[in-house]
């Protein structure tokens, strides 16, 4: 069901698994996507930003981001209009988080990290800041300068209620409204952000694939 552009970048892989990893994930959102669109999933037709952001043709209002970090994938659909951006990532060894906080972070986000839970805090800080510069239609080189920490330790906690979020002038002014996502595995953080200061709610579910077949879970809380 995937169209010339996404059998071309599967073929691309690497590694049988990278390839496997992409199939599954963009097959999957077209299941999804075509469920909500009453269209079949083959039938879609994506366009793309100048990074790789995908937008669904022919569906004014729908907007979608589509992540993803080892096995686990991760795609956010709204019917808002208002842009949307998701990330994803497996945690960090507290060495890693160190060295790319030391390298990457402000000071006050450099603190964060190095006060505990090192490959934690800035695993979650590092979706934050991906999560709004995807929503922006932005490029990774972009996120390190979105400002999410503020030099507090609530900074570094689980956020599951929206917080508006203010980036510099730096081409991705924001204002972005965030907050993290709460998976089945604690061997990831995750974050969404979408455009704007309105508040929104999630709706997480979960789509297990295995050999025999693809399997939709209820929806978690």
């Amino acid at each position: 069901m995937l169209d010339a552009e996404e059998r071309s970048r599967a073929a691309l892989a690497a590694r049988e698994e990278l390839r496997r990893r992409f199939v599954i994930a963009h097959g999957a959102t077209r299941h999804v996507l075509g469920r909500r669109l009453g269209t079949a999933p083959g039938a879609l037709r994506f366009s793309r930003g100048p990074w790789g952001k995908p937008e669904v043709a022919d569906a004014p209002g729908l907007r979608v981001s589509l992540t993803h970090s080892g096995d686990l994938a991760l795609l956010a659909v709204t019917g808002s209009g208002r842009a949307v951006g998701v990330d994803v990532e497996s945690l960090r060894p507290d060495g890693d988080g160190l060295r790319l906080a030391r390298r990457f972070f402000p000071a006050a986000e450099r603190d964060l990290v190095t006060g505990g839970d090192a490959g934690r805090v800035f695993t979650r800080l590092w979706t934050r800041k991906e999560a709004c510069v995807k929503a922006a239609g932005g490029r990774l080189a972009q996120g390190f300068a979105v400002p999410v920490g503020h030099g507090t330790g609530r900074e570094a906690e689980e956020r599951t209620e929206p917080v508006t979020v203010r980036g510099p002038d730096s081409g991705l002014p924001g204002p972005w409204t965030l907050r993290d996502l709460v998976l089945p595995d604690p061997g990831y953080c995750a974050a969404v952000a979408l455009d704007g200061e309105g508040p929104f709610r999630t709706r997480l579910r979960v789509w297990r694939a295995t050999a025999q077949t693809d399997q939709y879970a209820g929806g978690i809380p």
